[in-house]
């Protein structure tokens, strides 16, 4: 449009952009809209919020990643105590071959 010699309002400028942004963006868009100062929205606070915001989520995935890389380190404890017994519970099954059903009188399973 500016190669046409179109030239839009700054806030017309600052809408479009704002509509341009994916809907997962909606909330931030809403926020941003309603604290603007004066209720008027500048290309440089857009810019600015934009910016920071992007940065924010990209942070906030980095360190989602980090967090399920170090929880994917759970499992069998590689500690032992004294002579080579290993520190934890029991995971042997559980024996139910004397428990009668309450339901049909049988023992077991």
């Amino acid at each position: 449009m500016s190669f046409m010699g179109i030239k839009f309002d700054n806030e017309i400028q600052v809408l479009w952009l704002l509509g341009t942004l994916p809907d997962s963006w909606e909330t931030f868009r809403m926020s941003l809209c309603n604290s603007a100062p004066n209720g008027a929205v500048t290309m440089e606070l857009v810019k600015g919020a934009i910016l920071n915001e992007e940065i924010r989520r990209r942070s906030q995935a980095s360190s989602s990643h980090f967090e399920v890389f170090i929880t994917e380190d759970r499992g069998r404890s590689k500690s032992r105590g004294p002579k080579g017994k290993t520190k934890g519970r029991n995971k042997s099954k559980p024996n139910f071959k004397d428990v009668e059903c309450h339901y049909c009188g049988k023992l077991g399973l």
